[in-house]
């Protein structure tokens, strides 16, 4: 039978502190993305630890372990004890290492050092200085009693004079997870490097543009009473965030850490937490941090970690009124990554609302706020409300010089994008061009942004049936996302889906099914559940089998597709018809032409309803079904 727990922790309740942290760190620890999966002696590396069981209260006033924890010893993969003079002088302590060992042998129970010296029993001078339990200290023998054999205990030690926090850490995941410690510490330093300096340019940015703030609160004192407070309330904004990002980077263990190892997940976990408790009294700037911390947890594909801190901080975002609308339309971009857009469409109304009726009020947050809620009406397939969305952002800007010519760009792309996907390719193509050509001018070639323009004039070539074209912008798209993405981003995913749909169109079965697959396991480990866009992969994985004749195979990944887009939808959306309708080309390929007819019937009947009779892909789609 599987072990219920991955370690059972043993511990003196003196030692509280100790074993609440060590709880915590080893279950939220991530494993390296570049171990998961590897065979050990252990089995397959998981891509987080198993639970930990760690008992909360005293133990019963008797000589008996309890039956609870006897099971749990039983359940549990392996053994750590926090080691202390508390622990090695607590009996409860001692049963269960001796428990532990009749039942699973010595080979898995480590020791962590947290106080106290090993083998200090030795010497009359230093014996209540031990740490170390006497099931610890002596070998057990054939009768399942403690003998005078010692024994070497595997140990961590905490303490700065040891092995300190971090390798400590390090030494019970390896030992927990199977792998070499130097394998763990090398993808573990790799990670830090990398997501450090992510973390460490936003933050340069965020000082920058915090202190830009200070001086233009500084020159507008002299202007009218009204003008002085808002422009104080900005300065005051500014040196709060200021102070804060500086001490963000104060919070690692200068004695136990490496500041060139400190990951950007533990800087925004700790930066989340802090900002909730530290900030509940200042609003406005608990809101703008927090905003910026789920757009970082966005950034590297951890949107469920986004959607905990804003969540996390709504009374606060709430109170900060107009200037919480940036917080709450990162949140709802958040729940469209989650494919939740029925929440989505509900976060940006009340951001709206908070940005009130006049058009002058705060226009680069107007300008996001449309561009949210246009993309949000594409991922339901309401293609003529999105193309609105995206023309009254493009209307704000008209009417406000000065906004960020990247943002304008993102409207471009996003306009373009629905424009394609309504048939109206060559409009499409100007739009989309428009912004290809703002993002290369100030971003440069090898910016995120470029590739995702790129992507997105692959798409547009794709679904007018230029292929060559198609295929060769998804290439430029896919070398630039690798240039500044871990490999295991759903942004990756995104392009080599688009491939794989791209390879499929030509007929090039095999690079389609390896593109096709790749973007399919991105999805499935970034979302950990169903998600629409494992549906699209799918649906054309579906094609690729049809075409070399496995039926059945086809169909049951077309069910799968559909079971994504059921739990992500929560409604009937146009993707349905479109499944529906690609399910009658596969049955009508294998001779099964009523079947085909009834799906088609179906799907149309679903493209109708959702996209319109007269939508260009419910016509393109009517003709595919004509010719079954």
């Amino acid at each position: 039978m599987a072990p219920r727990y991955s370690a059972f922790l043993s511990y003196s309740h003196r030692d509280k502190a100790v074993v609440v942290w060590l709880h915590r760190t080893l279950e939220t620890y991530r494993v390296p993305s570049k171990l998961v999966g590897l065979e050990t002696s252990l089995g397959i590396t998981p891509a987080r630890l198993l639970p930990l069981f760690r008992d909360r209260d005293e133990l019963p006033a008797s000589d008996d372990l309890g039956s609870a924890i006897t099971a749990a010893l039983a359940a549990s993969q392996f053994l750590v004890v926090i080691c202390s003079p508390a622990a090695a002088a607590s009996r409860w302590v001692d049963q269960e290492i001796l428990s532990f060992t009749r039942m699973h042998g010595e080979g898995r129970i480590y020791a962590l050092i947290a106080s106290g010296e090993p083998f200090a029993s030795a010497s009359p001078e230093t014996a209540d200085q031990e740490c170390f339990p006497p099931s610890l200290r002596f070998r057990i023998g054939p009768d399942g009693e403690l003998s005078n054999e010692p024994a070497e205990p595997i140990a961590a030690d905490i303490r700065p004079e040891g092995d300190g926090k971090r390798l400590a850490k390090l030494k019970l995941a390896a030992g927990l997870l199977g792998v070499e410690l130097d394998a763990l510490v090398q993808r573990e330093t790799h990670r830090r490097i990398r997501r450090m300096a992510i973390i460490s340019s936003a933050a340069v940015v965020g000082m920058i543009f915090a202190v830009g703030l200070a001086f233009y609160a500084n020159a507008r004192r002299i202007e009218a009473n009204q003008q002085r407070q808002v422009a104080e309330r900005e300065a005051a904004t500014a040196r709060a965030t200021a102070d804060y990002l500086v001490d963000t980077f104060r919070l690692s263990e200068p004695s136990t850490q490496n500041p060139r190892t400190i990951t950007a997940l533990s800087i925004l976990d700790r930066s989340a937490e802090r900002a909730r408790t530290e900030l509940a009294d200042q609003p406005v700037v608990l809101a703008r941090l927090i905003s910026t911390l789920g757009m970082a947890y966005n950034n590297l594909g951890l949107a469920n970690e986004a959607r905990q801190a804003i969540e996390g901080s709504a009374p606060a975002i709430a109170k900060a009124g107009a200037d919480g609308a940036d917080a709450q339309l990162t949140l709802a971009g958040t729940y469209l990554m989650l494919g939740q857009l029925d929440r989505a469409m509900t976060t940006v109304a009340k951001a709206q609302a908070t940005l009130g009726p006049d058009p002058a009020n705060r226009p680069d947050v107007r300008v996001r706020a449309a561009v949210t809620e246009g993309m949000i009406h594409a991922a339901a397939g309401e293609t003529t409300k999105g193309i609105a969305a995206f023309d009254r952002a493009l209307a704000v800007y008209r009417t406000s010089p000065g906004l960020n010519p990247a943002r304008l760009a993102t409207v471009l792309q996003a306009r373009g994008n629905l424009l394609s996907d309504d048939g109206q390719f060559a409009a499409a193509e100007t739009s989309l061009g428009e912004a290809l050509k703002l993002n290369r001018s100030t971003l440069g070639d090898h910016h995120m942004e470029t590739g995702q323009t790129w992507f997105a004039l692959a798409q547009n070539a794709f679904l007018a049936g230029d292929l060559p074209l198609a295929e060769t912008r998804i290439a430029n798209a896919l070398k630039i996302e690798r240039e500044v993405l871990d490999p295991d981003n759903p942004i990756i995913a995104d392009a080599l889906s688009m491939q794989g749909q791209i390879y499929q169109a030509q007929k090039r079965l095999v690079e389609a099914e390896r593109s096709l697959e790749q973007a399919v396991a991105i999805y499935k480990k970034a979302f950990a559940g169903p998600h629409y866009l494992i549906g699209i992969a799918e649906v054309y994985l579906a094609l690729v089998e049809s075409e070399r004749g496995r039926t059945e195979m086809a169909l049951r990944i077309l069910d799968d597709a559909k079971h994504n887009y059921d739990v992500s939808y929560g409604r009937i959306h146009p993707n349905h018809g479109d499944l529906l309708v690609n399910r009658a080309t596969i049955l009508a390929r294998a001779g099964r032409r009523n079947e085909a007819r009834t799906d088609c019937a179906e799907g149309l009947k679903i493209l109708a309803q959702t996209m319109g009779p007269q939508a260009s892909y419910t016509k393109s789609m009517t003709a595919v079904c004509a010719q079954i």
